[in-house]
């Protein structure tokens, strides 16, 4: 038996220990808990989301089935709980797309820079484009469903001084998330991506390992990062989505009447995550400002897309990547 294996034993252990057995006594009959993972804080807009859809599911079903949501990495960090999903040691997790991407070639395509045009366009293409469902689909196969998508914003640079040309990112050193993408991106942008855990960016600023990072208001301001690196720069090259998945096999011991539900339970979350977003996020960065960060707005973006534009090349190569581009190229308003 590998180290690998006894560790993984170790942590399913601990989550048993922590979420019991997912089912309590109410009533007449049993109501089903369905504990999901999420590394984000108490309040954050997915977390409140996925209660709201807790709630609507156990309405839709007359009390059989609740959501306890576990935010703040209780469960472990998202590869962790992803994992933990598809044995069926937990129900479900909130999972960010490069974690996805890592199954299926397709979800590449939303680490793309500038792929959408706008927030509205990423909500309009999940929303209504038919190859949706088909690309959703495609993980079942590794047991785990996405149940449905989560905005996660737009994501920005922030560094020490203002980011409002291609000449200002020459030569700086922007943390990233850990995405081949993401570093040809960075070099394309004339910068470098230094992939980092997000917990080591508030040191790694401050020493000076990296000039700057790039990520979306609530996470700029939960971590005070505007202490270190106060220019917010609205370079607005990702907007990439999370999901909320199940086990599999879960979702296929349901009867037809309790996927309807869960369906619209979670059609009605998707909803009230981004107006939940949206207020957020204007709420963040007043305190950003009050922190003493200047949000640059005045960023020169046809400069930055057009030196991305080889990469969009590239990538669509990739012809399950070319497939999901065209898609979403189609949903947009400005073609």
């Amino acid at each position: 038996m590998n180290r690998k294996y006894l560790s993984f034993l170790a942590v399913s252990a601990f989550v048993w220990a922590l979420v019991g057995c997912g089912a309590e006594q109410g009533g007449t009959q049993k109501t089903k808990v369905w504990n999901v993972a999420s590394i984000q804080v108490e309040g954050h807009p997915q977390n409140e989301a996925v209660k709201k859809m807790g709630e609507i599911f156990g309405k839709l079903t007359n009390g059989r089935y609740r959501f306890e949501v576990f935010p703040n990495e209780l469960l472990g960090p998202q590869r962790e709980t992803l994992e933990q999903v598809q044995y069926g040691i937990i129900e479900m997790a909130i999972m960010g797309n490069p974690n996805v991407s890592s199954f299926e070639d397709g979800f590449l395509t939303f680490e793309m820079p500038f792929l959408f045009d706008d927030e509205a366009h990423q909500r309009r293409f999940f929303t209504t484009s038919p190859l949706v469902e088909k690309l959703f689909s495609r993980t079942e196969k590794y047991n785990f469903k996405i149940v449905t998508y989560f905005t996660a914003g737009t994501r920005n640079m922030y560094a020490k001084k203002p980011i409002r040309t291609l000449a200002d990112l020459k030569g700086m050193k922007i943390r990233t998330a850990e995405s081949d993408t993401y570093a040809k991106m960075m070099k394309a942008l004339g910068g470098a991506a230094t992939p980092m855990s997000f917990g080591e960016v508030f040191t790694a600023i401050q020493s000076g390992v990296v000039d700057g990072a790039e990520n979306n208001e609530a996470s700029y301001s939960s971590t005070k990062h505007y202490e270190i690196a106060p220019y917010y720069s609205y370079t607005r090259h990702l907007i990439v989505p999370d999901y909320l998945i199940m086990n599999n096999k879960l979702y296929s011991s349901l009867s037809n009447e309790d996927k309807a539900a869960l369906q619209e339970a979670a059609r009605q979350a998707a909803d009230y995550e981004v107006e939940l977003w949206q207020k957020d996020a204007q709420e963040r960065l007043a305190q950003v400002k009050e922190g003493g960060a200047t949000v640059v707005y005045d960023v020169d973006l046809k400069a930055l897309q057009q030196a991305v534009a080889p990469l969009h090349a590239e990538l669509t190569q990739n012809p399950e990547i070319k497939e999901v581009y065209d898609a979403v190229k189609v949903t947009s308003e400005l073609k």
